[in-house]
């Protein structure tokens, strides 16, 4: 050892041009070997250990979710061998212990009106100590008992809602309702969850550019917490040309009181709506109507008068009227 020594420091000094004292390193070394073999020699005695062990719980019963996880990680009271104790150590940051739930015995919170339970953590050890392999004893486990509560499995059924943006070119307008198929789907998970829901979306897509009808299969922003009997939906966005139709409509008075005579100026106006070409000449087959109702208006006085619609057909979108408030003279009937 000491001719070894003697080279190393030797070498050393001839490449590093450092001037070493030498019963220094000496003596470094062999406080460092002594530490090494009092270390292995203390591997063998029985110590008592504190070790965060990682578990996982399997086979959680059918129809039934964990509404709050299980602990991930269990405070495990060792004692045994230290080398035993630092195999379980080096092996805890990578292989967790797997838990069977249907072999545990947990049992109900006394009084509990909901699916609350707890398992004595004692009870844990020989799956611990069967899978962990090791030489030392558990002797304690925390916490001490572990509460947990299970929710029910339901199924649930929800309305689609599409969550489309559509920019059509010019003259060009969405006409009626989006066709969704299915507009209904089933979902199904923990029930503290679907309660909260009652509608799913689409993924959201923007549409530029569009000229005609388009069809499409679109995913649904679905949720991790439940599964979905669909995971995407059939769109039919039906697109047609408009055009612009101006028509003179003359204002029907509604409610005026028998006392008297109310003359209106106009006594017409001029509506103008959007109209898909298609249905263009729906609008002589159902008029609509523009209306003036007394029982809203304050005829005392001298403001105009609003005007409304009514009977308005289904297939116009974007009604203007000009005015859009009358005139109105009262006159007083003879008797």
């Amino acid at each position: 050892m000491k001719w070894i020594g003697s080279i190393w420091l030797r070498k050393l000094k001839e490449e590093k041009g450092i001037r070493i004292d030498r019963d220094a390193v000496i003596f470094t070394f062999f406080l460092l070997l002594s530490f090494v073999l009092w270390y292995l020699n203390s591997l063998e005695k029985d110590v008592e250990y504190e070790i965060k062990y990682p578990v996982r719980f399997v086979n959680i019963p059918e129809e039934r979710v964990l509404a709050e996880d299980l602990p991930s990680r269990l405070e495990l009271f060792l004692k045994g061998p230290g080398y035993s104790i630092l195999k379980l150590k080096l092996a805890g940051n990578h292989s967790p212990v797997i838990l069977d739930v249907s072999t545990i015995n947990y049992r109900r919170v006394p009084g509990s009106r909901t699916l609350n339970y707890y398992i004595i953590a004692s009870g844990l050890i020989p799956q611990l100590k069967n899978q962990l392999r090791a030489e030392c004893q558990i002797t304690s486990i925390k916490p001490d008992t572990l509460f947990f509560s299970f929710d029910k499995i339901i199924n649930k059924k929800v309305k689609v809602v599409v969550d489309v943006e559509i920019m059509t070119q010019r003259q060009y307008l969405v006409k009626g309702k989006i066709i969704v198929k299915p507009d209904t789907i089933t979902i199904s998970g923990p029930k503290r969850i679907l309660d909260t829901i009652n509608t799913i979306k689409t993924r959201y897509k923007k549409l530029k550019g569009v000229n005609e009808t388009i069809s499409m299969s679109i995913a649904l922003a679905a949720s991790k917490e439940y599964e979905v009997s669909d995971k995407k939906v059939l769109l039919t966005i039906p697109v047609e040309q408009f055009t612009e139709v101006e028509i003179q409509v003359p204002v029907t008075i509604l409610n005026s009181p028998d006392s008297i005579n109310i003359k209106i100026f106009p006594d017409a106006v001029t509506v103008k709506c959007l109209v898909a070409v298609s249905d263009y000449k729906k609008i002589e087959e159902i008029p609509f109507e523009v209306v003036l109702d007394l029982s809203k208006a304050d005829l005392n006085s001298s403001e105009k008068i609003p005007v409304g619609f009514r009977n308005i057909p289904p297939f116009v979108s974007s009604l203007r009227v000009t005015p859009a408030k009358v005139d109105f003279l009262i006159e007083k009937k003879l008797k």
